[in-house]
């Protein structure tokens, strides 16, 4: 039972605080409230993080040593991801060409780092086996960045406009992922094997299928519900034609509002 409430109070309220604070930060005008927000998300996800040290009997420590396992190279590539965007090709706010020679430096290194967890000894292992939480990451970021980039390329091709660097830079990144995919799938890493790759490919390719299936289905419900709504509602009454008197005096109105005056006034 103590172990269940220590459980409670350095992970699951940890979480709620950090969810809660980025709901504050997002969708509040005020600047204090944003900023409290902001801290109210720092002191839950720290408290996540040392979850490994505060509460190492409990299973939800694996998932504090997995987001600090991941936070250095997401980090990296988020912020050059950024820094590749707004020096591109925009209207405003374009960062410099150093910045954008930054940005493509962080993402290679976060993209090493990531691949370093794979094919080295960067594995995140906890406490004596790979964790669970690594596998459900990796795969489903291969599979989900390969299916956005080939609907980048697709949609830039489609309505996009002197693009052709960043089609070009599109293609790249999904034949690289491709790659990546292959290469789990053929050869065995010093901690996750082929066989072990492909399996958690395929649970990852089972549940976004899922989850398109669901997210599709959960929109056609709404349409259909709002149109048997409507289809219910009573047709709106009819108002009677305008009588002669109504006709003439809306004439006289319109001509007194059109006729005569100048152009200056």
């Amino acid at each position: 039972m103590e172990e269940t409430v220590l459980a409670f109070f350095f992970f699951w309220v940890p979480g709620f605080i950090t969810v809660m604070g980025a709901l504050m930060f997002l969708f509040t005008k005020s600047s204090a409230t944003g900023r409290a927000g902001q801290i109210l998300v720092g002191v839950g996800l720290l408290a996540i993080l040392l979850a490994p040290w505060t509460i190492p009997f409990s299973p939800s420590s694996s998932f504090g040593h997995f987001i600090g396992s991941i936070v250095g190279p997401t980090a990296l590539i988020a912020v050059g991801i950024y820094n590749l965007s707004f020096s591109g090709n925009v209207p405003i706010g374009r960062l410099s060409a150093s910045e954008r020679r930054s940005g493509i430096i962080m993402i290679m290194l976060g993209v090493i780092w990531f691949e370093g967890m794979h094919w080295w000894i960067l594995t995140p292992t906890y406490p004596n086996e790979v964790n669970g939480y690594w596998f459900i990451f990796w795969s489903t970021t291969l599979l989900v960045s390969s299916g956005l980039a080939t609907g980048a390329i697709m949609l830039t091709r489609q309505v996009g406009v002197n693009r052709v660097q960043e089609q070009r830079l599109l293609t790249v990144v999904l034949v690289m992922l491709v790659s990546l995919v292959l290469l789990g799938f053929a050869f065995d890493g010093p901690n996750v094997s082929a066989t072990q790759f492909a399996h958690e490919f395929w649970l990852a390719g089972a549940d976004v299928f899922g989850m398109l299936v669901g997210f599709s289905l959960a929109i056609l419900m709404f349409a259909f519900v709002i149109a048997f709504y409507e289809s219910q509602l009573p047709e709106p009454s009819r108002l009677p034609a305008p009588t002669k008197d109504e006709l003439t005096l809306a004439a006289e109105i319109i001509a007194a509002h059109t006729d005569g005056g100048s152009l200056d006034e």
